[in-house]
């Protein structure tokens, strides 16, 4: 008879082994929480803008440019930025000093907020005043902003919550100003905006 050799025999059909083959390469490693993995959101949109009134919103101390701005009332009260004094010159009744303040909503939404600019013929300008003062408290704090209409003013309102930092863009100042402005020079005289105003239409 011959000798036994157990090493000639065929493997045995383990179905759990190769199950567990199977999953062992589905399953999440234990040091997954180390793994530089994820996806930043591409900014592609800065909306020119007032603070949502339902959001809390901060605004960055050193990111603002002072810009000569006309606000088309009849498209959705877009605003357009001027660049050349002789466009100024052209239509000054329709052209206002502004501030771009960068701010960004507690959802990390980034949008340029164009303060108005106190002017000598405009003191009693109440609505401007307050948010200038409202964009200057919430370079330190989250505040939300209201329209009052029987005061005629803005109103802030201040989480007691602790909402931490603001996450602020990535890209530079220069990058997120080309980005919110680039549909929204306006550079010469022939631009729709400055033809409809001096048409009349």
């Amino acid at each position: 008879m011959d000798d036994f050799k157990p090493s000639s025999l065929p493997p045995p059909n383990d179905g759990h082994q190769a199950e567990d083959d199977f999953l062992s390469g589905l399953r999440i490693d234990t040091s997954f929480a180390d793994t530089p993995f994820g996806v930043r959101k591409a900014l592609l949109t800065v909306p020119v803008r007032k603070p949502p009134p339902t959001k809390f919103f901060r605004v960055h101390p050193d990111h603002h440019i002072d810009m000569f701005a006309i606000e088309d009332k009849e498209e959705r009260g877009e605003t357009y930025f001027v660049r050349g004094r002789e466009v100024v010159d052209l239509v000054p009744e329709f052209v206002k000093p502004v501030r771009l303040r960068l701010i960004v909503t507690r959802q990390g939404d980034a949008m340029l907020w164009p303060v108005k600019l106190p002017r000598e013929e405009r003191r009693r300008d109440d609505w401007g005043k307050s948010a200038c003062e409202i964009a200057g408290l919430a370079e330190r704090r989250w505040l939300r902003m209201s329209a009052n209409m029987n005061l005629g003013c803005y109103e802030a309102f201040e989480t007691v919550a602790d909402l931490g930092e603001p996450r602020w863009p990535e890209e530079s100042w220069a990058t997120i100003l080309k980005i919110a402005l680039r549909d929204r020079v306006i550079d010469s005289e022939d631009h729709a905006i400055v033809r409809q105003i001096l048409r009349g239409d």
